[in-house]
């Protein structure tokens, strides 16, 4: 990742903390995006400010998505990887659904990635191309009860990514989405395995969904971020690429 510029979203925790920490390492660059400000001051104390920078806003507001693309191009002048990372999880089935919540799952988890993409197209372009990681779901690809509004925006992500690499592949545009199964995140903070189960019986059951019996960590997710964004992998485009433990074969 040498001299490679990065926009991350949701880096204030989870697996956009993890990415951005390993991408830095690597020799990259990265603008922190997300919604809390102190928690990306804080990633960019560890980083050093020499590698990163921290623009704080939602990636589904109008003018925010543009805001951070600007801040990279002022500060660096190009961009190699745009990681749409951030997303929400409510679980509440389909008639249980409120407008404002099918909204804002939508809003999060399609329009948010969507608004950043266009954002940051100009300038990937510009660059002589680059790759647009989009962080999907295995409930993007079969459908869970309890998780409709959720399985429907991460579903849309994955043709999003499909339709935008097929655009882009003559601009040098790599676009891939990932769909990650359960992984050790604060997303599931608070969610409980069931009567009065802790957060880490909540894991443990969840692992236990996976055939190989555990959920996934940031650090895992990150790796493959990191490939897709390497000239490792110059020939992939358009692709769906389950990490996942194995559940979408259950």
């Amino acid at each position: 990742m040498d001299n490679k510029v990065a926009i991350i979203t949701g880096a204030g925790s989870g697996i956009g903390r993890t990415t951005a920490l390993r991408y830095c390492e690597a020799g990259g660059k990265a603008a922190l995006f997300g919604r809390t400000k102190s928690k990306l001051e804080t990633l960019a104390a560890e980083l050093g400010e020499e590698h990163c920078l921290v623009v704080s806003g939602h990636h589904e507001t109008p003018g925010d998505a543009e805001k951070v693309v600007e801040a990279v191009k002022e500060r660096w002048g190009r961009l190699d990887l745009l990681f749409n990372n951030a997303g929400t999880y409510q679980p509440a089935a389909i008639a249980d659904t409120s407008i404002e919540s099918w909204n804002e799952a939508l809003a999060s988890n399609l329009t948010g990635p969507f608004m950043m993409t266009r954002a940051a197209l100009p300038l990937l372009r510009d660059n002589g191309g680059g790759v647009i990681v989009n962080n999907s779901s295995t409930l993007g690809l079969r459908p869970v009860p309890g998780s409709g509004a959720y399985c429907a925006a991460k579903a849309g992500l994955v043709m999003l990514s499909k339709s935008c690499a097929i655009e882009e592949a003559g601009n040098g545009v790599r676009v891939i989405a990932i769909c990650p199964g359960v992984v050790d995140t604060p997303i599931h903070l608070g969610r409980e395995g069931g009567a009065g189960a802790s957060h880490s019986e909540f894991l443990e059951s969840a692992g236990g969904m996976h055939p190989l019996g555990r959920v996934g960590t940031t650090d895992e997710i990150a790796s493959l971020v990191l490939f897709l964004a390497s000239d490792d992998s110059s020939w992939t485009t358009g692709s769906v690429i389950t990490v996942d433990g194995g559940i979408s074969l259950s």
